[in-house]
């Protein structure tokens, strides 16, 4: 679950077509992802990703066709802006 208010500003740096569909990674700027678990979720410019590797700065997130067709992410290109949000935890 999301909230909807942007927590940091990061960067597309990277997009690897994989299969159907593309490995990202995004620089997340200020967000910080020290309790960020693979697995967890994060909204990029209102779409959930889900975290499959993550460094100090960046995460990477795989993403189907079927989204790149459907949301902002076909227009993306490598330094494009991203709104990024962590999602809400139970507590």
């Amino acid at each position: 679950m999301f909230t909807g208010i942007i927590e940091s500003v990061g960067k597309l740096c990277q997009l690897t077509k994989q299969n159907e569909g593309y490995r990202v990674e995004i620089a997340t700027g200020k967000l910080d992802l020290s309790d960020v678990k693979l697995g967890d979720s994060i909204a990029s410019n209102g779409v959930c990703l889900t975290v499959v590797s993550k460094g100090t700065q960046s995460f990477c997130a795989d993403v189907s066709g079927e989204t790149i067709s459907l949301t902002g992410f076909s227009n993306y290109a490598i330094g494009q802006v991203i709104n990024l949000e962590k999602a809400v935890t139970p507590t």
